[in-house]
């Protein structure tokens, strides 16, 4: 019989709400990923869409706008959703966290505040801690 000792809480990463999608694509805008390879060819570089942060929508693959600067990919981002990958935070659940208040010690959304790029890896850590799924143990 499991015990408290034995078995841990089972986790989930949380649901990305349809109002999240829908305030990106007002905010930010939320093309679709091939119109995003299409812009970046257009510019010489289609590399730039391999370091693109993706989200899948329904049947669709879409890639916020936050994440472009004048155009191009705002390294900020990149560095930010490369650590989101190395913690194994899922691409929808990464930019939810992008434009989500963070907790109670500044309130701002990540997107807001990317010049505080040491607060944004802590938090974003303890986010990946809080929600990562853990596996049951018998």
């Amino acid at each position: 019989m499991p015990t408290a000792l034995n078995v841990k809480a089972e986790r989930f990463w949380p649901a990305v709400p349809e109002r999240i999608w829908d305030s990106i694509r007002e905010e930010f805008t939320l093309p679709t990923s091939a119109d995003l390879e299409a812009h970046f060819r257009a510019l010489g570089d289609p590399e730039a869409m391999r370091r693109a942060v993706r989200v899948f929508i329904g049947e669709g693959t879409f890639c916020p706008g936050f994440q472009l600067k004048d155009g191009l990919l705002h390294e900020p981002v990149v560095r930010l959703f490369d650590q989101a990958m190395s913690l194994k935070i899922p691409h929808n659940v990464f930019a939810a966290w992008m434009v989500s208040p963070l907790p109670a010690e500044c309130r701002s959304r990540p997107v807001d505040i990317l010049h505080s790029m040491t607060l944004l890896q802590s938090t974003l850590v303890a986010f990946g801690d809080r929600y990562r799924p853990v596996e049951k143990h018998r």
